[in-house]
Order: C-alpha cells, then sequence, then structure tokens
C-alpha cells in the first residue's frame, strides 16, 4: 500500500467527481505528499479540467512516494453516490486496485480495478489572455441559464466598464449588460481590449455545477479564444476549467 487518505469532507471529492464524469469517462488523480491534482481533456478535445487539492482536505494522509491513481468514474462515481453527508470516506491502494472504504452508520467497503496504466497527465496549455473578468458564482450561474432558453452557444464580450453576456438565434436573443461601476456581483475586471469570444453553454453548465453560487469565479478569455475558468471549492481546494472557443 503506497496511499492511504480519509476526506475530512467527502462531499467535495463527490461534488468534483461528478462534475469531472460529465465530462469523461475515466479520471487520473496524482496523489504526493502534498495533495492531490487531476489534469485530464475531454475526448472530443475541447474542455481541459484541472483539480487541485492540499493534504489538508483530508483528516488523515499518508502517500509512501507519488502515485497515479486512474479509475472508470462510472465506477468511483456509482460509488460515492452512496456516500451521506455525514460518512467518512477512505481511500487507498491495494494490488492494482483502489479500496474505497464507506464508514457512517453502515460500513461498506469497495475494491476497484485501476485502469490504463500508461496513462500520461495532460500539459496544461500556455495561455494568454487579454481580458479577465471576476463575477460571483449565482451572477454567471443564472446568465447561462437564461442563455441556454434562446441558443446553445454564449457570447461574453468585456467592453470596460461594461461585461456583456448574449446569446442570439434566428428566431431570439438574450442580453445582458453589467457594468463594475454600477454592479457589485462584479468584484474584478482587467482589460488590454475590447474582447468577445463565443462558447458552448453545454460544456458551461457542466463546469459550473459545482461552483458555489455565493463565490467568485475568474473567467479569463480574449478575441475568439478558449476561455478559463477558475474557482475555489475551499481553502483546500481549486477547480479550473479550459474551454475551446466556438468559431463565428
Amino acid at each position: 500500500m503506497v496511499m492511504e487518505a480519509e476526506f475530512k469532507d467527502a462531499e467535495v471529492f463527490k461534488k468534483m467527481m461528478d462534475t469531472i464524469g460529465s465530462l469523461m469517462s475515466d479520471v487520473s488523480i496524482d496523489f504526493n505528499e502534498e495533495g492531490f491534482a487531476i489534469k485530464a481533456m475531454d475526448p472530443a478535445n475541447i474542455a481541459m479540467v484541472l483539480f487541485e487539492a492540499k493534504k489538508s482536505i483530508f483528516s488523515s494522509f499518508n502517500v509512501e512516494k507519488p502515485i497515479k491513481i486512474s479509475v472508470s468514474l462510472d465506477d468511483l462515481n456509482g460509488i460515492l453516490r452512496l456516500t451521506k453527508k455525514e460518512d467518512r470516506l477512505k481511500m487507498s491502494d491495494s494490488k492494482n486496485r483502489l479500496v474505497i472504504d464507506i464508514n457512517g452508520k453502515n460500513k461498506q467497503h469497495f475494491g476497484i480495478p485501476l485502469i490504463d496504466e500508461n496513462y500520461t497527465a495532460q500539459k496544461i496549455p500556455q495561455l494568454k489572455f487579454t481580458s479577465e473578468v471576476t463575477v460571483l458564482g449565482s451572477l454567471i450561474k443564472d446568465s447561462v441559464k437564461a442563455a441556454v432558453l434562446v441558443d446553445d452557444s454564449i457570447y461574453f464580450t468585456v467592453d470596460r466598464p461594461r461585461f456583456i453576456i448574449s446569446s442570439k438565434s434566428e428566431e431570439k436573443e438574450f442580453s445582458q449588460e453589467l457594468s463594475i461601476n454600477d454592479n457589485k456581483e462584479i468584484f474584478d475586471m482587467k482589460s488590454d481590449s475590447t474582447t468577445r469570444s463565443k462558447y458552448s453553454i453545454d460544456y458551461l453548465t457542466k463546469f459550473l455545477y459545482a461552483v458555489d453560487p455565493e463565490k467568485p469565479v475568474r473567467m479569463s478569455f480574449s478575441n475568439n479564444y478558449p476561455l478559463k475558468l477558475d474557482y475555489e471549492i475551499n481553502s483546500d481546494a481549486s477547480m479550473s476549467f479550459i474551454l475551446a472557443n466556438r468559431l463565428e
């Protein structure tokens, strides 16, 4: 056994894996003495997910040496959905298997096979952005819900001090204009020039599933360029997504 760890709050891990599971069928988790990280690309090469957690997210944590755990998300998430908020969740490796123990009112023990031992972690692309907007989670979640009523794509435009969210189809349209001077839901805005880009609403909806409505989300993009979303889950963990832009 190289790795053994028990979560303080299994709900955080459960929600993150559920979000990642909406994008891909398997995942590789890199454990080291500092905590663990996930870097993965969806099969269509449209979206990348980056999840990092410090070892302080665990009530107990022991990693003898760096180890990569690759498993089916169908297997893992099926087990995680059985956990309740008060349950303790412990994971360990044993003979090419991931062992999961759920300790609560009832004790449950699972072992699932490791897969794809030659899996290579994705390289994070080096992106340069001309605009960056930090907004309240509830604002961007509500705006995406509004835009999906019109089309399957959404536009983000920064024209300081305005941040414009819009969507348009042949028959319908939606737009929401916000100003950093007037809207308390916008915490920060940086921009070198007027910036506009188009993205998939389906992917954004999946990304935003785990966002706390009361916490900030940083959105970075350029003209007709990938989008990067960053948000903290808590003081121990953070999540980032990179989404390819749609052509105009």
